[in-house]
């Protein structure tokens, strides 16, 4: 049996639940003001030459520390010599009041899978304050940037080794000159021979002959460096070849964990399983979306519904779905990481459109495995008997026996 409480029991509960609303209150305050909740952004742009699949929402730091994020990604008003995509940043005004005039932008890539970061050099303070309201953007750099200047430094070197060899072989043809003249002396013969008794002419061939010998040494000097630089650029790529074996190596080792092999897709265990009965359903790509796009057509649902029904009668519950697109190679209209990201889009559209009619559902909670895949232009692991069109999307059935 529970007692009602009195008129001061009441009153008192009632002061510390006020007291506990106001003290939750102020400090959700605190810290929201301590994060900046209150404070007015500041809103910042920088170009860039590309936009390095920058979205809004991408973290932009200053020193390493997080100071806000993408807001906007505008294209360029050009695309002329100088073009630039403009991309609107919101900071924080506490870092925003650290920035010069030289402060300048670049995009790298952070964390495991690379996630796209906005970092910011604040500048020199001598350059005075950051007016403009726009930062320099600098071009990231990469391993592209690298293996071209070591392709312009052997060429530079192949130069310098022509121009080498070519006056090593004029100071040989030079000496070799010389040694005749001086036999023709010995023997008497030709004019040499006549003036031999001439001092003038003995000091003059002896300065031609030191000097010959002085070109030579200098040419030998000038094949020993060059061959120094030779052995060094063929280190340094030997180099780069090792560090993109261990790279790949480790690469391949973090995607076979068991907390990340989830999230990386390896075309060749989603594609050939060797141990499953393989059915498919294949479509033209030009039929189900609009030309170098991921919109489907208006007329693709008719195709969406014809997989839908197809699936609805798998009565396997350990079946799995796999929608894989292919581009075509031929096409110059794209570039190979534009086809890659059509075709991802295309083969997410699929399954999307699959899930919205409720075919992955196995019953409650059991779900069907669907999983999306674009291949861009590269070719599918798995020999086709049968011709498909160079675009193309398939819709894979892999059921265990």
């Amino acid at each position: 049996m529970s007692e009602s409480l009195s008129r001061s029991q009441a009153a008192l509960l009632g002061l510390v639940v006020l007291l506990a609303v106001c003290l939750g209150g102020y400090g959700l305050a605190r810290v929201a003001d301590r994060q900046g909740f209150w404070a007015d952004r500041v809103e910042l742009a920088v170009g860039f030459p590309d936009a390095h699949d920058l979205a809004p929402g991408t973290a932009v730091r200053v020193r390493g520390i997080d100071a806000g994020e993408v807001v906007a990604v505008e294209d360029p008003d050009h695309d002329g010599p100088g073009a630039e995509v403009t991309v609107r940043l919101r900071l924080h005004p506490k870092y925003a009041a650290r920035l010069y005039a030289d402060a300048s932008a670049r995009v790298h890539s952070s964390g495991v899978f690379g996630a796209k970061v906005i970092a910011i050099d604040p500048g020199n303070p001598a350059a005075g304050p950051l007016t403009a309201g726009r930062l320099k953007g600098v071009k990231a750099g990469g391993l592209d940037e690298a293996v071209a200047e070591v392709k312009e430094l052997a060429g530079d070197v192949r130069k310098t080794a022509a121009a080498v060899t070519k006056l090593a072989a004029d100071a040989e043809s030079t000496s070799a000159e010389v040694r005749g003249l001086v036999k023709d002396a010995r023997d008497g013969r030709g004019t040499l021979g006549r003036l031999l008794a001439d001092d003038d002419l003995y000091r003059d061939l002896k300065e031609v002959t030191a000097d010959a010998k002085g070109l030579m040494k200098r040419a030998d000097g000038a094949v020993g460096t060059v061959e120094g630089e030779v052995k060094n650029v063929r280190a340094f790529v030997t180099d780069g070849r090792e560090t993109l074996r261990s790279v790949r190596q480790g690469t391949d080792a973090l995607a076979r964990l068991p907390l990340v092999r989830s999230y990386v897709e390896d075309a060749n265990a989603l594609l050939v399983r060797p141990t499953h009965r393989r059915e498919r359903m294949a479509y033209n790509a030009a039929d189900l979306f609009e030309p170098g796009t991921a919109i489907p057509r208006a007329d693709a649902g008719d195709h969406f519904g014809a997989v839908g029904n197809w699936l609805r009668g798998v009565g396997d519950k350990r079946a799995e779905v796999v929608v894989v697109a292919y581009a075509d190679p031929a096409d110059a209209a794209q570039t190979a990481g534009a086809a890659l990201e059509t075709t991802r889009k295309q083969a997410e559209a699929m399954v999307a459109s699959l899930k919205a009619q409720g075919v992955h559902k196995l019953g409650w909670t059991a779900r069907r495995k669907m999983t999306p895949l674009g291949m861009g232009t590269n070719p599918p692991p798995v020999a086709d008997k049968d011709p498909l069109p160079p675009a193309n999307l398939q819709v894979l059935l892999f059921s265990p026996p």
